[in-house]
């Protein structure tokens, strides 16, 4: 019985307490390259404890404080050279450079020529929501051209309909849908 209440113990103790341990926070901003780098130094000693992963977890308050796992396993961060800041630095400015191309691709402008407010009124226009005058001149807007004659009745045609829902199922291409918006703007 002593026995089992010893290992429970033993097993319990560092788990309530590793926290509180490293229940610590840097007093300073990690804003430019040189911060994080600093950062990293910060939790090194926490990194070694409790591992990549745990690390990543317990610090999701600090974005970049994410970055020191790829700065820890850099071959500069054990070395003794004068330069290995400099080339620590390079490291976690290409990784924040990566980021912000991923940030940038998916979310700002999902890499597409094609906006997603025109997405969004595709859909509303497939759906007849809106009518064929109110999608011609998001087409407008998109193009930066003036197609629209507004003497003219507007009619689009089917074939358009048809390539615009087949884009927004993504049947077709981002290309072969420009190239039919293209193509109606030429022959309206």
């Amino acid at each position: 019985m002593k026995i089992s209440l010893f290992v429970i113990f033993a097993l319990l103790l560092p788990t309530m307490f590793i926290p509180m341990i490293f229940a610590h926070e840097p007093d300073f901003e990690a804003k430019s390259s040189k911060d994080i780098l600093r950062l990293c130094h910060f939790f090194y000693e926490e990194y070694l404890l409790i591992g990549s992963e745990n690390f990543k977890d317990h610090h999701k308050l600090f974005l970049n404080a994410k970055i020191c796992p790829i700065v820890y396993e850099n071959i500069a961060w054990d070395s003794q050279h004068p330069q290995k800041d400099l080339v620590l630095i390079f490291a976690i400015e290409e990784k924040l450079n990566e980021n912000s191309n991923y940030l940038k691709e998916k979310h700002v402008d999902d890499s597409s020529s094609i906006p997603k407010w025109f997405k969004n009124k595709a859909k509303l226009w497939i759906g007849w929501e809106i009518k064929d005058i109110e999608f011609l001149k998001a087409i407008e807007k998109v193009t930066n051209s003036n197609f629209i004659d507004t003497s003219d009745q507007h009619f689009i045609p089917k074939w358009f309909h048809q390539n615009t829902k087949w884009y927004l199922d993504e049947t077709i291409s981002e290309k072969e849908f420009v190239n039919s918006i293209e193509y109606l703007i030429k022959t309206s």
